[in-house]
């Protein structure tokens, strides 16, 4: 099995995370924590630590080892922390809280895949089962209840973040307009979001 297929792995081209970190800066500021929850080869963490250096705190979660090693050989003279962790497994809200910082910022590029692709695969890298986007009956066990991760992976991060938290996310639109609706449908939504469109293929 392809670890691209299976892990939606798509890199960040420096260029892009740079602009990124610029346009967060211009809408958020100065971050306390900056937290890349798939950190792949570490271009979000990169640009961050060269934007904001000794004013904020940096950590990357990774599942791939192989990126895990690449990030801290190339992060390490930034002061960057790489954990090698599968981020099913996690619990965001408390390792956001354990932090006690009130600025924190999760910043990153999810995985671009759906649970229908990675089951095809046979791949274990999914999420616990469950109804997250609470269909009824039918729906819930047909073609309906198929996901983006990303969209659960957003929708865990939002619920972490304290009240002074931001996240910045690459992902479809599609996505981004489903995590948003999630919200609006359960607490009224978040406070500030915006959606900027950036062209994927170029």
């Amino acid at each position: 099995m392809s670890p691209k297929k299976e892990y939606g792995d798509f890199q960040t081209p420096e260029s892009l995370a740079t602009r990124v970190v610029a346009l967060v800066d211009e809408l958020f500021g100065v971050p306390d924590f900056v937290i890349e929850p798939t950190v792949g080869l570490g271009a979000f963490l990169k640009a961050s630590a060269e934007c904001w250096g000794e004013n904020s705190e940096y950590i990357g979660y990774e599942i791939n080892k192989t990126y895990v090693d690449c990030a801290r050989r190339s992060l390490k003279q930034l002061g960057i922390q790489i954990l090698h962790r599968d981020f099913f497994n996690e619990d965001w809200k408390c390792n956001i809280a354990r932090l006690k910082k009130s600025r924190t910022l999760v910043i990153g590029n999810p995985p671009w895949v759906t649970n229908s692709d990675l089951g095809q695969l046979g791949s274990k890298n999914l999420p616990p089962k469950s109804n997250f986007q609470g269909l009824r009956g039918f729906d819930a066990r047909t073609g309906k209840s198929n996901f983006d991760i990303a969209e659960w992976m957003l929708v865990r991060l939002i619920e972490a973040l304290p009240s002074h938290g931001a996240i910045a996310m690459l992902c479809k639109t599609m996505t981004a307009r489903k995590v948003l609706r999630h919200f609006w449908k359960t607490d009224g939504g978040r406070e500030g979001s915006r959606l900027f469109h950036i062209d994927a293929k170029a």
